[in-house]
């Protein structure tokens, strides 16, 4: 879809594109975007709450001498409290990605074929990790049908949400580049022809 267009730099431009390449760079790549994604949500919640998030120790018997204590007292948030916030998204958003990556790379080679179903076995699978979080099976099978369902529309749409027709216009937006000298209209140059002093506008 993108063969042959450059950027300003005249170098490649891969916007939209379809990730190819070895299963396990795919899979350690969607890992890797899954836990940005999940660190970034738990930051914004994090800011999102004014209070302090704190941690309630079960292993210290004098809580009042416990770091943890202290900074209750304090309204300041407690280190370790902050990094389980983190981590929780973080974890299960980048086992989504690493498991919608495996299965779709697993489901092309064995398949064969590079098409839509890749997409929905993968949606399926990442589904399923997604849906752990409640450790409900109902909830984990709802969520692997419609995220596979969604997956397998967002892949028969292909790369691009934009309605086929107005492609055009809109790759002219999006990749389209000014040439380095610029060229007036000729209704603009009738106009400046007619109207002198305003030539060097």
């Amino acid at each position: 879809m993108t063969a042959g267009r450059l950027n300003y730099w005249g170098e490649p431009n891969d916007r939209p594109y379809k990730v190819e390449g070895p299963c396990i760079t795919r899979t350690i790549n969607a890992y890797a975007v899954g836990a940005a994604a999940g660190t970034a949500f738990a930051a914004c919640q994090l800011a999102w709450y004014p209070d302090p998030v704190q941690t309630t120790s079960r292993f210290i018997r004098n809580a009042a001498t416990s770091t943890t204590a202290a900074a209750s007292s304090s309204g300041l948030s407690d280190s370790r409290a902050i990094l389980r916030t983190i981590a929780r998204p973080a974890f299960w958003m980048s086992a989504a990605g690493a498991a919608f990556a495996a299965a779709e790379c697993t489901a092309e080679a064995a398949r064969g074929k590079s098409d839509s179903w890749n997409a929905t076995i993968g949606g399926m699978a990442a589904g399923l990790v997604a849906g752990a979080v409640s450790q409900k099976p109902g909830i984990m099978v709802s969520t692997s049908l419609g995220l596979g369902l969604f997956m397998f529309a967002l892949d028969m749409t292909s790369p691009s949400s934009v309605y086929e027709g107005h492609q055009d216009e809109v790759t002219h937006k999006m990749y389209g580049v000014l040439p380095k000298t610029h060229k007036e209209s000729e209704e603009l140059a009738d106009l400046k022809e007619k109207y002198p002093k305003f030539q060097n506008l």
